[in-house]
This record gives structure tokens, sequence and C-alpha cells, in this order.
């Protein structure tokens, strides 16, 4: 978690004007309710979309008034609805600082980073399938954009989950992943050889979401498996498949080397 410095330098840098617009006459200083540092939060990464395994920064514009007050918000960019909406909601209850007080208009970076903290790789600590190498490279075959730049939510991983079954998979990663739980979808956030996942599981099946590259982009593909109830596992896959939302790759840096 980070000290009150790291949170002070990123709320001077969240507090950046649009422009170098007219400033706003303040009130006396005792006119304005009393600011608390500590009431403005960043939002976060919504558990329903955690399956992503992207980062987002959404550029939220707020007007304030001459005592700080957030009189209207919008997201300067849309991008995933899930998180222009948690970057508004939090938005909209941020009071601007004394010290930054005198613009009408200022840009709020909100930062959504998936994982709950840094969380350095694990080698050599998980046993290797016949699939491991093709997973550990990180690569999968070119897709194709759709007009908007989006992808289906759902690509399913050209490789095998990793595990034979849930028991195993469960006591494998156990000791190896950071585990969260919101409410009856347990989470565990591997980071190792074959780069970040996130196995999600809940009731009849696990779903392993894996950050990957065609080399163009970085996006998600999924992959699943099944508990001893099938007809269940199929019902929930169905489930998975047709409501997870559309995800927006990320652009690979091109290699200079």
């Amino acid at each position: 978690m980070a000290g009150p410095r790291a949170r002070m330098r990123w709320l001077a840098a969240a507090l950046c004007a649009l422009l170098p617009l007219p400033v706003v006459a303040q009130p006396p200083g005792d006119a304005c309710p009393p600011f608390a540092a500590q009431d403005n939060r960043a939002p976060s990464y919504p558990p329903a979309e955690l399956w992503r395994l992207l980062g987002y920064t959404i550029n939220v514009i707020i007007e304030a008034d001459a005592c700080g007050r957030v009189t209207g918000a919008r997201v300067e960019q849309a991008g995933v609805a899930a998180l222009d909406a948690a970057a508004l909601a939090a938005a909209r209850a941020w009071t601007v600082p004394p010290a930054y007080r005198g613009q009408p208009r200022y840009r709020l970076p909100f930062a959504f980073e998936p994982l709950p903290e840094d969380r350095p790789a694990r080698s050599g600590q998980r046993p290797r399938d016949p699939f491991f190498d093709e997973r550990s490279s990180g690569r999968v075959p070119a897709v194709a954009l759709d007009d908007d730049g989006t992808l289906p939510g759902y690509i399913a991983d050209p490789y095998p989950i990793g595990f034979l079954q849930i028991p195993e998979a469960i006591a494998t990663l156990g000791p190896l992943a950071l585990f969260r739980r919101y409410g009856g979808q347990a989470n565990f956030w591997l980071h190792d050889e074959e780069g970040l996942s996130l196995f999600q599981l809940e009731g009849a099946m696990m779903v392993r979401n894996r950050l990957v590259s065609d080399g163009r982009h970085r996006f998600v593909v999924t992959s699943v498996l099944c508990g001893n109830d099938l007809d269940a596992c199929r019902q929930s896959l169905a489930d998975l498949r047709a409501h997870r939302g559309r995800q927006r790759p990320q652009p690979v840096a091109p290699d200079r080397s």
C-alpha cells in the first residue's frame, strides 16, 4: 500500500489544470468546509472486471466551485464502461485541496491496476505440464480487432489451463498465488514464468485468465477447468461467454533492440 508521501505525490499529479483558465474568486478560508485529504479516494478496480488483467488510466474532467467541491464530472475519453463509472463515482465525491483551488476545471487521472499489490514473479515452483513452454512464451496467434479497436471478452486460450482437476489446481496455487475472495468467487493471482494469470473459482468451474501478446497487442485469453458437475459447468461457461464484456487490448511497444 502506498505511503503518505506517495499518496501526496499522486494527489499533486492528479490535480493538473486543463488550461490556463481564469482564476476563480475564492471565498475567505473560513467560509469553506474543513478539508480532509483522506476523503479523496481513488476508485477500486471493480471485481467483475478483474479478469481483464490490464491496467487502465481513466481521465476524469471535473468542475469545481470556489470551495473545491465538485459540481460536474465527465470522462475525457470513454473506454471500459464499468471502469468509467467507477472513476466518475470517485471523482464526484472529491474536494479540491485548498492549495490547488482557483481553476474551474481539472483533470483527474485515476489508475486502475488489476493486481491488489505488486507481485514478484515466482519461478521454478510449479509442476510443468506438456504445454508449459507454449504458455511461457506469452505468445498466441494474431487476432483481428473489430472496427472500434476491441476484442471479444472471451477468447479461448489455445493451450489448456495447466491442471487436470480443480483440487490439484487449488493445492498448487495456494502457496504460490495471491489469494482474494469477492463474494462467492475465489481469485488466485499467479505471476510466474507464464506471465500474469488470474484463476477464478466459482461454483462448478475454475477459469484461468491469462495475459498474452500476439506481437502487436496485449490481451486476455481464457481457459476453463470443470468440476464434477459437467452440466452445471457447461451452463456456467455459456453464461460466461454470453455476459463477459468486451476487452480493449493494449498496444505492444515496438522492439528496438
